[in-house]
């Protein structure tokens, strides 16, 4: 499928220094010959300039956008969108208003010799969907009945509402690919802790669609309700009279209510579904266009989203893949998972002995001290490996993208990016058999001088 040199940017880099400035620097500086172009998003991760916590990079505008909603980022036709009760909803965002980034970055590209890939995010947790008329008929519910901050996989105006969007890019764009990310657990790794930063901890889905889907499959739904309240209980804390560790009263609940995993698996055949209908419909509209998925860094973290993120089935339905691979900002955010599962199911373990447990159950060779992990990060063996891991999973049905740290923002305790860091990780991925490389998070963090590292590191190799 050849090689690639990809890098993330939002609408508002473009609209601070010009297209044509923007792609004349990745261009020059990092080798970049395809622009993955934010289009769909309510995450700062991927839209907005650099964030408040870290200094201005050397580009782009020094102050701050305050008024980022997000949404789309391009021109969107309602005709689309006519068999869902969300339709379409640009991106209100006062530093954008009434830029088409697609329309703009994509004849600059070509006549660069960039390809241009539509980057679109299923991140719906931000609280900021709220501002989208009829959003909250797509919610999910927990167990308690309640509606949940995340969309449900399953509801048809939320899948319409994404087969919409994605037919509407594709016919009104002449597009070369499109890269779809979503970064969110199941009910299971929710209620545990496992999901990372910002997560509600609730037990999900059990809308209607979502029940008629379980009693189809013969699960018993209100036993699947109390199996995660007495889980949710279990790892907020709550005591147990006959003194047993959490992860012996996990184990019980897991034989006691086996509609736990059941449900489990459930939601992720509904979400992995969801990811399939939008390959198939990309492909029946653009064959040639490649279709491809952003895997959450949790996939590094978490031996329960690891074993549900099976490489080898998902290139049945990608054409690409992006693992992502951020090896600075990897410590603190592995540190972070370790701490956060410390408090539920392993609650009395010590952290130091958890870590090891997770070097051994997830093959790290990296700091042995714990409370290093932070300002350490991962190394590039770490890129080096998990590329490795991807490539022989997908054994050749699809291309390996791995998404690498460039100044991905962290607390001031964290290991930063620096040239000889990206020149290191750039090659690791190369060598661990990468198609290759998609530069993330986004451009307006990015620092001038670990774009150009990119650059001298790939000429070098030329």
């Amino acid at each position: 499928m050849g090689s690639l040199v990809g890098i993330q940017i939002g609408a508002i880099s473009f609209v601070d220094e010009g297209v044509d400035q923007v792609l004349d620097i990745v261009g020059e500086a990092a080798a970049v010959d395809a622009v993955f172009v934010a289009t769909q998003s309510f995450d700062r991760g991927l839209q907005g300039r650099q964030v408040v916590s870290r200094p201005w990079p050397g580009h782009g505008a020094r102050q701050l956008d305050h008024h980022h909603v997000g949404g789309s980022y391009v021109t969107q036709h309602p005709e689309f969108y006519a068999n869902t009760a969300l339709g379409p909803f640009r991106a209100p965002d006062r530093e954008v208003a009434g830029f088409d980034v697609l329309e703009q970055v994509i004849p600059a590209a070509r006549r660069r010799g960039m390809r241009v890939y539509s980057f679109v995010l299923e991140n719906t947790h931000s609280g900021l969907t709220r501002h989208v008329p009829n959003w909250p008929k797509v919610l999910q519910v927990d167990a308690w009945g309640r509606a949940d901050p995340y969309a449900c996989v399953r509801n048809p105006d939320y899948v319409a509402w994404w087969l919409g969007l994605i037919e509407d890019q594709l016919k009104s764009y002449p597009l070369d690919g499109l890269m779809f990310g979503s970064e969110r657990h199941g009910p299971l790794g929710n209620v545990l802790g496992d999901g990372g930063f910002a997560r509600d901890g609730n037990p999900y889905c059990f809308c209607p669609h979502c029940e008629a889907a379980g009693h189809r499959r013969g699960i018993d739904v209100r036993r699947a309700r109390e199996g995660y309240v007495a889980l949710h209980r279990l790892a907020r804390g709550g005591a147990d009279p006959g003194g047993d560790s959490g992860f012996v009263r996990f184990l019980r609940l897991l034989t006691e209510y086996p509609e736990i995993l059941a449900w489990e698996q459930l939601w992720t055949d509904g979400f992995e579904a969801l990811r399939r209908q939008l390959y198939g419909t990309a492909k029946f509209l653009a064959p040639h266009v490649q279709v491809g998925w952003h895997v959450w860094h949790h996939n590094s973290f978490s031996p329960l989203y690891r074993a549900q993120t099976d490489f080898a089935a998902l290139a049945e339905y990608a054409d690409f893949v992006k693992p992502v691979l951020y090896n600075n900002c990897a410590g603190y955010r592995l540190h972070h998972h370790i701490r956060q599962v410390a408090r539920s199911i392993f609650a009395g373990v010590d952290e130091q002995t958890l870590y090891d447990l997770y070097r051994g159950v997830l093959g790290y060779d990296e700091a042995v001290r714990f409370d290093d992990l932070p300002a350490t990060g991962l190394s590039a063996d770490y890129v080096t490996r998990e590329t490795r891991r991807t490539v022989t999973a997908v054994a050749g049905r699809a291309a390996v993208y791995p998404g690498l740290d460039l100044d991905v923002p962290t607390p001031e305790h964290v290991k930063k990016t620096s040239p000889e860091e990206v020149r290191a990780s750039v090659t690791a991925a190369l060598e661990g058999g990468a198609d290759g490389i998609i530069l993330s998070r986004k451009y307006s963090e990015m620092r001038l001088d670990n774009l150009a590292a990119v650059g001298d590191t790939l000429r070098a190799r030329a």
